[in-house]
Parts: structure tokens; C-alpha cells; sequence
């Protein structure tokens, strides 16, 4: 497997942070690196990953911390070497490069049941078999049920837009997480993070007992829209309670959100 080369100032712009660093790199190096298309190629991670890079949000991932830097900071703070993790649309690995290294010790979960992305990602674990992430092909939902998953979403961001639909979509399987950490023995998670567009509540209701119990230590949930109001009102039923990350980076209680964003639920 070799890595192709890019730009020397991107290289060492790779492992630091700032403000709006994701637009800021586009800008210069999108349009010299785009041209490299599919190749295996250094992440700011710090390991390689098989990416397009003529896809702008797989560039993302060459640039620095996917979808900004706040929640990665603190989860590698945050996460014991031998946490639980689970990743429910873990997609290709983008939040997943990161939160597998500083499990080395624990288990990541990485629930995929889109065929592309899955593939996509098995063959970039196959290169780092070090990493304790098992793919799971499977979706989260309440009940285990079949169901189909429609990538119709644009095409510039291929592979990271799937929604679980009834009727539209390759078909896929749907299991509820209580029973597939039970079929594991695992008692406790120390992170969940949850992005299945728009499928958060069904996914939520699988894993109720364990919400209940609070024996997830802490969830980091997309809150688009209207469903971000569902996901609140669920898990402050269980004592969950949304916070966000300040411009310094610290953790806080997030009282109101834009209507785009992820929220960071830990127990009260």
C-alpha cells in the first residue's frame, strides 16, 4: 500500500487546530490534491486511509479532525485505553481513525449497514488490524426488523448521506443495540456516538434499559432540525443532558443550539 504525496505545508498544518481549519485548507489545497481521486493517502490522524479526494468531506478527513476539533479533544481526554465505543454510522471511518487508537485496550463497535461504505472501510481495517474496531453490517433501530437504507443523498458527499427508509434502498438488516452488546458480554459503553440521519430515536429506544440503567457514560448525537428537539426531550427522560463545547473547547451545558449540530449527553 502506498501513500501518495501531499503538499509539505499541508503535511505540517495536519496536527494543529484553528478555527475553521476544514474551509481554510480547502481553499488552498482542495482544487492541486483533488485531481489524485481514490489513492491511499496520510490522515491527519496520523495513519493512512483509503480516500476520494475529489470528494470534498473524504478531504476533511486529510486536513484535520472531522466535523472540527472540540469533541475529539475531548474524547481522547475522556476515553480509558480500554473503553467501549460504539460508532452507529461509523460510514468509511471518519470519527472512527481517531476514537479506535485511544481504545487500544477496549472495543469499538462500528455498526455500517450500507454495503459501499462498509466494504470501504473493512479494507482500510485490513490494513490496520491493529486497530479493535469489529464492523458490524447492521443498523440500530427499536426492534430487529429488515429494512432498506437509501444513499440518495448528493453526490459530492457520497457515502457519508444514507437514511433508513421503508420502501427506497438496498435492503438491510435492523437490531436493536441492547442485544447485540448482550451477545457480547459488554455491561457498560463508555461512548455512543450516534449519526444515522434522522434515524436517532429509533436507535435510542433499542438501547432504552441501558439508558435507563445509565450505562452509557455518554453519547455524542446529531441534532438536525426538528429531530434534535425529539432527541433532547428522550434522553432527558433518562437524566441525560445536553452540552456543547465553548470557543476554548470546554464542555458546557447547551441551553440553545443552531439548527445544525451535534450535542455531547452525559448523566446528570
Amino acid at each position: 500500500m502506498n501513500t501518495v504525496p501531499l503538499p509539505r505545508l499541508l503535511t505540517w498544518m495536519q496536527p494543529y487546530d484553528f478555527r475553521h481549519k476544514l474551509g481554510v485548507c480547502d481553499r488552498i489545497f482542495g482544487q492541486s490534491i483533488a485531481g489524485k481521486g481514490i489513492c491511499w493517502v496520510r490522515t491527519a490522524a496520523g495513519i493512512s486511509w483509503k480516500l476520494d479526494l475529489a470528494n470534498p468531506t473524504h478531504r476533511w478527513i486529510v486536513y484535520g479532525k472531522y466535523e472540527g476539533s472540540p469533541f475529539l479533544n475531548w474524547a481522547k481526554d475522556y476515553l480509558r485505553p480500554d473503553a467501549v465505543v460504539v460508532d452507529s454510522g461509523a460510514n468509511i471511518g471518519q470519527m472512527l481513525l481517531y476514537l479506535a487508537q485511544w481504545v487500544p485496550d477496549g472495543k469499538l463497535l462500528a455498526f455500517e449497514p450500507g454495503t459501499e461504505q462498509a466494504d470501504w472501510l473493512e479494507e482500510c481495517l485490513k490494513i490496520h488490524s491493529d486497530l479493535p474496531v469489529e464492523v458490524i453490517r447492521l443498523g440500530l433501530g427499536a426492534v430487529t426488523k429488515t429494512g432498506r437504507l437509501n444513499g440518495d443523498g448528493p453526490s459530492f458527499v457520497h457515502g457519508a448521506w444514507s437514511q433508513v427508509s421503508e420502501t427506497q434502498g438496498e435492503p438491510i438488516s435492523i437490531v436493536r443495540l441492547t442485544d447485540e452488546l448482550a451477545a457480547r458480554s459488554i455491561e457498560r459503553v463508555s461512548l455512543w456516538k450516534l449519526d444515522v440521519e434522522g434515524y436517532e430515536i429509533p436507535a435510542l429506544d433499542g438501547a432504552e434499559d441501558i439508558l435507563r440503567d445509565q450505562r452509557c457514560d455518554a453519547l455524542y448525537v446529531e441534532l438536525a432540525g426538528e429531530n434534535g428537539a425529539r432527541v433532547r426531550d428522550y434522553l432527558g427522560k433518562f437524566g441525560y443532558r445536553c452540552h456543547s463545547f465553548d470557543r476554548r473547547g470546554h464542555v458546557v451545558r447547551a441551553y440553545d443550539l443552531p439548527p445544525h449540530t451535534n450535542g455531547l449527553f452525559l448523566p446528570e
